[in-house]
């Protein structure tokens, strides 16, 4: 049923109850004329009493008449509940149906790194350099991201770099501010990376996200600590891999790219027997210290960590 036959069901039913009314008006006037009596009452109550039973009957007809001619009315009446919670259920099936079909066939996930290998640009570089290498690079990326994921039902990406439509948006990525503004800093490094959900049939298509190649965490230089109570037994996966996540997060947050802020524990089994027993035989707070092992910069991935035992957070 649309908007209009809604709002004519709407009107006839108020139609319909100022007919009953009318109807139970005028019956109740016409016994109160007559003077009669129902059960030993008085007129007046007595044509009180039969206009509303009139009132009841027709209403009772149409109902019955209603629900006879009509299976909406019936269900309406009888089964409203049910068919609410039926609703209810398919719509949950639809939005499971809906969120598994987006879900299971995503082959690539906004801001995947699609390309092991980034792109160094150097301030040193001629505008025209930076370009030629871009162009090179990209038809590397095209090249490397069609063979992984045509197989996996990703339209193949068909331009080159020599396309003007192509070349007009590599310039505009090194023109980007944000690439200008690291460039007055240092080198820059460019990455290809997704830049929506990328879905079975879609064509492939990414950006470059760009990145400042300077200097993150000096040698020893500490990135986090992780507080423990002296007296106590500690479990060291937990401690140290807490103290790992911790490294890793706050490379993320200084500016190495997410895919290369891999923290590697220098540990030998010695020294963690030694901390654990120094722990244990302590009193007061301890803090695990993960120390850069080396400088780091975002370009050195999987950046090597060291752990100190310490009496302060450094």
């Amino acid at each position: 049923m649309g908007t209009l036959g809604g709002i004519l069901l709407v009107l006839g039913i108020i139609s319909l109850a100022g007919v009953i009314a009318y109807i139970g008006d005028r019956v109740g006037h016409q016994v109160g004329r007559k003077r009669l009596t129902l059960f030993g009452l008085r007129p007046k109550y007595t044509s009180t009493i039969v206009a509303v039973a009139t009132g009841m009957m027709i209403a009772l007809v149409v109902v019955g008449t209603a629900l006879l001619a009509s299976g909406y009315a019936r269900a309406a009446f009888f089964r409203l509940g049910e068919i609410n919670n039926r609703v209810n259920e398919l719509e949950a099936q639809a939005e499971d149906l809906n969120k598994r079909v987006h879900e299971t066939n995503v082959v690539i996930n906004r801001g995947d790194l699609l390309y092991g290998q980034f792109l160094p640009i150097a301030p040193t570089e001629s505008a025209a350099q930076r370009l030629t290498n871009l162009e090179t690079y990209f038809d590397a990326v095209v090249a490397a991201v069609n063979r992984r994921y045509v197989p996996l039902r990703l339209k193949p990406y068909l331009k080159k770099s020599s396309d003007p439509d192509v070349r007009r948006k590599l310039q505009a990525v090194l023109d980007d501010p944000k690439v200008q503004g690291f460039l007055l800093r240092g080198p820059v490094l460019l990455m290809p990376v997704a830049d929506q959900n990328l879905f079975v049939n879609d064509e492939i298509h990414f950006t470059f996200a760009p990145y400042a190649d300077e200097l993150l965490f000096t040698a020893h230089q500490p990135i986090v600590s992780i507080e423990v109570d002296g007296g106590v037994l500690i479990n060291p996966g937990i401690a140290y891999g807490q103290a790992l996540a911790a490294a890793q997060e706050t490379a993320v947050k200084v500016g190495m790219p997410t895919w290369f802020a891999r923290p590697l524990a220098a540990l030998t089994e010695a020294q963690v027997e030694q901390t654990t027993d120094e722990i244990r035989r302590g009193r007061g707070k301890y803090y695990i210290v993960a120390r850069a092992a080396v400088d780091v910069f975002p370009h050195t991935g999987g950046f090597p960590v060291e752990f100190v035992l310490s009496r302060t957070p450094k």
